[in-house]
């Protein structure tokens, strides 16, 4: 059975289905059929292909495949987790400790997929990093619902001046990463995050759900870039 691994293409001058179907051992209809929005016939650059890469099987990519799969899935966990926190926290809801508790899992989870790639120092202060990420998205979501706007914003800050922190030790852990790249991931997570708290505290339950949508697609993308840095640093050197 051949090997698929889900990759995020940035559509480039030049670029056709027919070529990049070529270039990434896939087919013409299957880049079509994962990407329904994307006219063939008037790609425009710029635009982000979901292309499920295919090769040969008994094929070194395993491993790749593998690194990919755990990389979107503590991802999405930490989307899916982050959600379900905050319909608790804004509801006063019986489990909000019991989710705070399985939320906070996820920096280790997301962390634990570098373990074997650096330094045990280096994965202990990206584990914390992560951790402050949700510690300041919990007391944001605090102050936005009891109403305190000037905490909010003071929170905020700092909730992004952590995102600095997370793109900058990544970006100096690995070349292949661009710290501007990760800093404009990470800071529309917390954009749309930020979306997603307003329409939960409005109630505007229709709008929440596609921000959950949107935000766990932004999510996926991080988590490939993350994995192709990974695959150029250490499998393709």
């Amino acid at each position: 059975m051949a090997l698929c691994r889900t990759i995020m293409h940035v559509v480039q001058p030049n670029d056709t289905f027919y070529r990049l179907a070529q270039k990434y051992k896939t087919t013409v209809p299957d880049i079509i059929m994962r990407n329904p929005g994307v006219n063939p016939y008037n790609m425009q650059v710029g635009t982000r292909l979901n292309i499920c890469a295919g090769q040969e099987q008994e094929s070194p990519w395993k491993d790749e495949l593998e690194l990919n799969n755990d990389m979107r899935q503590a991802w999405t966990q930490h989307a899916f987790w982050m959600q379900i926190y905050q319909n608790s926290l804004f509801n006063s809801l019986e489990d909000t400790d019991a989710v705070q508790r399985r939320l906070m899992q996820n920096p280790e989870d997301i962390a634990s997929v570098f373990d074997k790639f650096y330094s045990r120092a280096m994965v202990n202060q990206l584990t914390q990093l992560l951790e402050e990420h949700i510690r300041l998205a919990g007391e944001v979501m605090t102050a936005m619902r009891d109403g305190e706007t000037q905490n909010a914003d003071q929170l905020e800050r700092q909730w992004y001046q952590n995102a600095e922190n997370i793109a900058r030790l990544l970006s100096n852990a690995n070349s292949e990463y661009s710290y501007e790249e990760l800093l404009r991931m990470l800071t529309r997570h917390l954009d749309m995050l930020k979306r997603q708290m307003t329409a939960g505290l409005n109630k505007e339950f229709e709008n929440e759900i596609d921000l959950f949508d949107e935000n766990e697609n932004q999510l996926m993308e991080l988590a490939d870039y993350l994995t192709e840095g990974l695959l150029a640093q250490f499998y393709r050197s």
